[in-house]
């Protein structure tokens, strides 16, 4: 805001919301030539925000939709429950938040047991890049491998890889549930490469059961995997999870109990079973 221009600096910057540049002293101008008030010039600001907080939801609302981020239920960082999370460097988990690593090129692993939160913390990650407009794109490690097999049939690899290295924010949730083939080993690799060297702020959020250090026997082709781990892990921050699953912490179990029944017996009474 342009020092001591007051209400015509906040309608600039709320104009400049909409992409509409214009300056504190141009709308101090029109208002001279207008003879507008200073409730006139408010007015005019508060449109614009409106106008502009309505062009940023709907921008979110689509990235969220096309990041392909479950909508039911949607995982949030202000869902977790940090509480969990003790340890040393347990705080390196609550400032997860503020999506530094991907502003610092730094890729991001949650390594850890069943239902310890991995997939919560991948997928309020990729929320959380969403709703700072930055596009975002989720998918199960089977999935991508299935994705990429298609296109290593039809041809058209190249143009597969491009579309996953677009994204700000690319999650591959569980690696380890499935075995990649060399075609889409060789694949793997590219997109990392190329992600690897990738302009503006990006990450890779990857989630396994599995330390990093076995996931050779999820792909096909040492070399391959070799250079993939290099590119991936070169600045990364890996986060090892440990504890007891968090799943079923709203299972309500209750106890029933078959009771006698009484029937009719062919040609006499009722009979109690």
């Amino acid at each position: 805001m342009a020092e001591g221009m007051g209400i015509f600096g906040e309608a600039a910057e709320a104009a400049a919301g909409m992409g509409i540049r214009i300056s504190a002293e141009e709308l101090a101008a029109l208002a001279s030539d207008r003879g507008m008030g200073e409730g006139e010039i408010a007015a005019v600001g508060a449109v614009f925000s409106y106008l502009a907080e309505q062009r940023r939801q709907k921008t979110v609302d689509t990235l969220l939709c096309l990041s392909r981020l479950p909508s039911r239920e949607p995982k949030t960082f202000e869902g977790f429950d940090f509480s969990r999370i003790q340890g040393r460097d347990a705080g390196m988990l609550r400032k997860l938040p503020a999506l530094a690593d991907l502003y610092a090129h730094r890729n991001i692993a949650f390594i850890g047991p069943e239902g310890i939160g991995k997939t919560h913390l991948a997928q309020a990650h990729g929320r959380a890049c969403c709703m700072k407009g930055l596009r975002t794109y989720y998918l199960k490690a089977s999935e991508l491998r299935d994705r990429l097999s298609r296109a290593a049939e039809r041809g058209s690899a190249q143009h597969e890889v491009a579309a996953l290295v677009k994204p700000s924010c690319l999650i591959v949730d569980e690696i380890g549930r499935c075995r990649f083939d060399r075609a889409c080993t060789d694949m793997f690799f590219d997109i990392v490469d190329r992600r690897y060297e990738k302009d503006g702020p990006s990450t890779m959020v990857l989630t396994s059961n599995m330390s990093p250090s076995d996931w050779k026997g999820s792909f096909t082709g040492e070399d391959a995997l070799l250079c993939a781990l290099d590119r991936l892990f070169d600045n990364a921050s890996v986060l090892m999870m440990r504890g007891p699953s968090y799943r079923g912490r709203g299972l309500d179990t209750y106890s029933v109990e078959a009771v006698p029944q009484a029937m009719r017996q062919r040609g006499s009474g009722t009979m109690g079973l």
